[in-house]
């Protein structure tokens, strides 16, 4: 009887060229990683990182008094229970070259403070990047298995699940915006969009690592695909398919299983389509020719122009965090670049635009060979993220943060895979 228990599936990790028919997870290694050594606490601190992951997706559906999002406030409590959890004895996990680039970013915008014109912005949102930092931090050390790394994406898709629920609501109440737009209470059609969307990756990928509830996971695509035409995004579209399409191409080898799923996905999707057809603004949605031709993409380029002029006046040191808006000459300080590296190529200069995009290259670099499936599926998962930050400020969004920490820890996970998997080679 073949034992498939060995030392080549190491983590539970999927090898190179496999199917991506789900492997079980290596129980022994999950129980040595992160068992309850140190009684219930574990439990309750791992708990409370899981609930901060499934908060960050609707977070602004609930804000606070002083317009204070619930999720960054949760953060401190889940931050507080991990650092007390790592004081009682568990091994702390080594930083990677993307978060010691991401913990300077951070200090260079704690030092923009300095020499702004508004100390006060540029210390909220320095104060800002801790938090998001933070977020990182946490959700990295607790990826430490695969059990517990698919525990924190499943909670990243529920959390998706419930800004999902709030569109749906909008939409049986006829709440929308201009040109018949739905949203979620509290979102901009394109930040919800695009949440939505990079969700799609990691459902592929839960959908087929693991046969339990796996089609509540397939059901995430439709809806996702759904929300986002609901959305009438235009600058979504290009992301969503990238994170449609990409997954299964990018998959060398699919299960019957994964096949007929896929199909089924299809179809409840074309389904959905027909069904809300008169409810999607495909007016909006057909200008996208025509707002490129024009050079105006809803006053986008104007904004990017003014961007790039006050870039010009303070190259390498910015004019601080929060400062986009008084920098380009608008009456309104909120005001934002609609362009992540143009958003921190003005507040932070040329050295912070290095360190962040830095962090970034060296996530993307490590994704690059595409030979596991983990891999793929953050390869899809970065590059629609790129797309989306081309027309939103997600420098700052916790959603960015949140998804960078569940990629290096799938780098940390790919990491030890192959490491063991080279020792198994060579015993």
């Amino acid at each position: 009887m073949r034992n498939t228990r060995t030392a080549p599936l190491p983590y539970g990790w999927q090898r190179p060229g496999v199917s991506p028919h789900w492997i079980q997870a290596d129980r022994l290694h999950a129980a040595t990683q992160l068992a309850p050594s140190f009684g219930g606490w574990q439990r309750i601190s791992f708990a409370m990182v899981v609930l901060l992951a499934f908060f960050i997706p609707w977070g602004d559906m609930v804000v606070l008094p002083y317009e204070i999002q619930a999720s960054r406030v949760f953060t401190l409590a889940a931050a507080a229970a991990w650092l007390l959890h790592l004081k009682a004895g568990h091994p702390m996990r080594p930083l990677q070259f993307s978060h010691r680039m991401l913990a300077l970013f951070v200090l260079w915008a704690l030092a923009n403070v300095v020499w702004t014109v508004e100390p006060e912005r540029a210390a909220r949102r320095a104060l800002s990047y801790c938090q998001l930092f933070l977020d990182l931090w946490v959700v990295y050390q607790c990826s430490a298995t695969v059990r517990h790394y698919r525990r924190l994406l499943g909670a990243y898709l529920l959390g998706c699940g419930v800004a999902f629920s709030g569109l749906v609501y909008n939409f049986l109440i006829g709440e929308f915006q201009g040109d018949g737009r739905y949203t979620a209470p509290g979102f901009d059609p394109n930040d919800l969009a695009c949440t939505l969307i990079l969700g799609i990756p990691a459902a592929y990928y839960l959908s087929s690592s693991g046969p339990r509830r796996s089609w509540i996971s397939w059901l995430y695509i439709p809806c996702a695909v759904l929300a986002s035409l609901l959305t009438a995004s235009r600058g979504a579209l290009v992301a969503l398919a990238i994170c449609v399409i990409a997954p299964p191409i990018l998959t060398s080898k699919l299960s019957l299983r994964a096949i007929l799923s896929f199909i089924i996905v299809t179809v409840i999707s074309g389904g959905l389509l027909m069904f809300f057809w008169n409810e999607i603004s495909f007016r909006r949605l057909s200008t996208i020719g025509e707002q490129l031709a024009t050079r105006d993409l809803n006053g986008r380029v104007d904004i990017w122009e003014r961007g790039f002029a006050a870039f010009l006046e303070h190259p390498v040191m910015g004019v601080g965090g929060g400062g986009f808006g008084s920098a380009v000459g608008s009456r309104n300080r909120e005001l934002a670049a609609h362009n992540t590296a143009l958003g921190v190529l003005v507040e932070h200069g040329l050295i912070g635009l290095m360190l962040f995009s830095g962090a970034m290259l060296s996530l993307i670099a490590r994704n690059w060979r595409r030979q596991w499936l983990e891999e793929k599926i953050w390869t899809v998962t970065l590059a629609g993220w790129t797309v989306a930050a081309t027309t939103l400020s997600w420098e700052n969004r916790e959603i960015t943060w949140l998804l960078w920490g569940l990629c290096s820890g799938a780098i940390a996970l790919q990491d030890a895979a192959k490491a063991r998997l080279g020792g198994a080679r060579h015993a």
